[in-house]
């Protein structure tokens, strides 16, 4: 994403309240659609913007999502472990299921699938994702294994991985009705799920559901 000072350069003043709006629709557009469909026109029509503003602020439409989906899908933006394990992993975990149950989900599972087809476009962002997620979850790795919870050697991109890729089975396959509530199915997935992953990281074994 550019930096203020380019954007006084191409004599744009930033506008938060315009820049939010826009990034929002951006992601749902690209999750809706895929980069294939995603257009700076269709974003400038569903967040309000007018086109001539959407095109002088944002270059083109990678410029666009690129800066969009930075800003809005940070890798657990605003979290930070407490040093209690099961309940940071709950906490990290139902913080994956909330996204997934919405259009921020949908946009990761586009970003993954779309980096493959185009990796030249999206290996930055990917790589911004990915490693932003690890950086976070080694924090709390280490500091679990510091204090005897977790054996030395515990893998901080296998955790997320089984975060990720359980999160993204169940709500793919049993996705929420429309209407619904899904605040009790999520912490039931929760509990479910930290148990698997503590039973597997200190070598025990999950009992079967």
């Amino acid at each position: 994403m550019e930096d203020s000072g380019a954007l006084r350069r191409r004599g744009r003043p930033r506008d938060p309240d315009m820049e939010a709006r826009v990034y929002s629709i951006a992601v749902l557009v690209f999750a809706e659609k895929g980069w294939a469909g995603f257009t700076l026109d269709e974003v400038a029509r569903r967040s309000g913007v007018g086109k001539a503003s959407v095109y002088l602020r944002w270059r083109d439409k990678r410029e666009l999502l690129l800066a969009a989906m930075r800003d809005r899908l940070e890798p657990f933006q605003g979290w930070t472990h407490t040093g209690d394990l099961r309940e940071d992993l709950k906490a990290m975990a139902r913080y994956v299921f909330q996204m997934y149950w919405g259009w921020s989900g949908l946009a990761i599972m586009r970003l993954w699938l779309d980096a493959r087809t185009y990796p030249d476009l999206f290996a930055d962002l990917r790589d911004f994702y990915l490693f932003g997620s690890v950086r976070t979850v080694e924090a709390m790795i280490a500091s679990a294994v510091d204090r005897g919870e977790l054996p030395v050697g515990t893998a901080p991109a296998l955790v997320l991985g089984t975060m990720f890729g359980v999160a993204t089975v169940q709500v793919s396959v049993a996705p929420p009705a429309p209407g619904e509530d899904v605040t009790a199915r999520t912490e039931e997935y929760v509990d479910n799920l930290v148990d698997m992953v503590l039973s597997g990281l200190r070598g025990g074994h999950t009992p079967a559901s």
